[in-house]
C-alpha cells in the first residue's frame, strides 16, 4: 500500500501541470487523498473489518465529494485529476498507470448482486463526466473522450468517443494514460484516405443486411464478458440497438471496402461459425487493422491472423492457419472464376 500512495502522489507531480511539488499534492489533491483513504478502507475490508471500511467511505465521501466502494481494486501511480463527482463500484477494477478526471462513473446495472462492474486495463485514459456502465472491460492503452458512454467492451489502444461511444480510431502514444492526452490529438482516426478511395474499386459488403448484423452485436451464448449488455438487447427494440455498438464504423467502412479486401464481415464470416463471440472478433479485427482504414489487404491478413486471432481468442494457432488458408485458397479460386 505505501508503494502504491508514493506511485499516485508520483503520478499527480508528473501529470498536473498545476501541481509544483508533493507537498502540494499531498497537502491539497483532493483527488489523491480520497484514492489514499480509500486505499485504507480496501486493506481494512481485506482485513474483515467492513463496518470501520464502509466508516472511512462514507468519510472520504463526504470530505471529498468522491465515492470509492471499499472493495474496488484500483492499481497504482493512478492519478484522479479533480476528482470531484468519481463514483466507482464495488467490483469494479483499474489497472495501473491510469488518469480519471473529475465526474468520472463505473457503475453496475440492474440489482443483482456479484461481477457487474468495469474492468479497467493499464495505462487508460478516461475523460471529464464519462459513464462506464455493466461488466465491459477497457483494454490497456485506450482513450475514453470527456462525456462518453460506454456500454460495450473497448479494446486495447483505442480512442472511443460519444455517447454511446464508437471507437474513431488508434491511439498513438505508448501511455495514453500519462500522456494525459485530453483534446484526443494524438489518434490515428478511423477510416480511409483520399488516395486510397480514388484508387480503388468498391464493391458491397458480402453480408447484404449489415443493420441486422450490427444489431447482434455482443449476443452469443458463449460471450461472458457482455451478460449485462445481453439482457438490455433482449429487452429493447430491433430500431435502435446499432447504437450501442462501438464498432459501428468498421460495418459502415466495410460496405465499400476495395476489392481483394478483408473487412470485418469477412472476419465474421470466417470465426462466427466457430463459435468466437462477436466482441473477440471485432477485437481481432481491431488489432488486424494496423493502419485504421477500416480493411486489410489479403496478404497482410494471411500473415498477421494466426498470431493476433489466436491471441485475442484463445484459439489454437494451427486452427486459425487452417482457417485463414481455406479463406485464401477461396478467394484464390473465386478470383480464377472471375478470370
Amino acid at each position: 500500500m505505501a508503494e502504491a500512495i508514493r506511485a499516485d502522489a508520483m503520478a499527480v507531480l508528473g501529470r498536473d501541470p498545476a501541481t509544483d511539488s508533493l507537498l502540494e499534492v499531498v497537502l491539497f489533491a483532493k483527488g489523491y487523498s480520497a484514492l489514499v483513504a480509500h486505499r485504507v478502507a480496501h486493506r481494512l475490508w481485506l482485513m474483515k473489518r467492513k463496518f470501520a471500511a464502509l466508516f472511512v467511505q462514507s468519510q472520504t465521501s463526504a470530505a471529498f465529494g468522491m465515492d470509492i466502494h471499499p472493495l474496488a481494486q484500483i492499481g497504482k501511480g493512478v492519478m484522479m485529476d479533480h476528482g470531484t463527482g468519481v463514483v466507482i463500484g464495488e467490483t469494479a477494477t483499474i489497472g495501473e498507470g491510469c488518469t480519471i478526471l473529475h465526474g468520472v462513473t463505473l457503475g453496475g446495472t440492474g440489482k443483482d448482486h456479484g461481477d457487474r462492474h468495469p474492468k479497467v486495463g493499464n495505462n487508460v485514459l478516461i475523460g471529464a463526466g464519462s459513464t462506464l456502465l455493466g461488466k465491459i472491460r477497457i483494454g490497456d492503452c485506450a482513450k475514453i473522450g470527456a462525456a462518453s458512454v460506454l456500454l460495450r467492451d473497448i479494446p486495447a489502444h483505442a480512442t472511443a468517443v460519444g455517447s454511446p461511444a464508437r471507437i474513431v480510431g488508434r491511439a498513438t502514444e505508448i501511455n495514453p494514460g500519462k500522456e494525459v492526452d485530453i483534446d484526443l490529438h494524438q489518434v490515428s482516426k478511423l477510416g480511409r484516405t483520399a488516395s486510397d478511395s480514388s484508387s480503388d474499386t468498391t464493391v458491397t459488403a458480402s453480408l447484404t443486411d449489415i443493420s441486422s448484423i450490427i444489431s447482434g452485436l455482443y449476443i452469443s451464448d458463449g460471450d461472458e464478458i457482455s451478460d449485462s449488455c445481453r439482457a438490455f438487447y433482449n429487452n429493447s427494440s430491433t430500431g435502435g440497438q446499432d447504437l450501442f455498438c462501438p464498432y459501428v464504423e468498421f460495418y459502415k467502412i466495410a460496405e465499400t471496402a476495395p476489392n481483394g479486401s478483408v473487412t470485418i464481415l469477412t472476419l465474421t464470416d470466417i470465426l462466427l461459425p466457430e463459435g468466437v463471440p462477436r466482441c473477440l472478433i471485432n477485437a481481432s479485427f481491431f488489432e488486424l487493422d494496423h493502419f485504421g482504414k477500416g480493411y486489410i489487404r489479403t496478404k497482410s491478413f494471411v500473415k498477421d491472423a494466426p498470431s493476433i486471432i489466436s491471441r485475442v481468442c484463445v484459439i489454437p494457432i494451427e486452427k486459425v492457419a487452417d482457417l485463414v488458408m481455406k479463406f485464401k485458397n477461396q478467394e484464390e479460386e473465386a478470383r480464377t472464376i472471375a478470370e
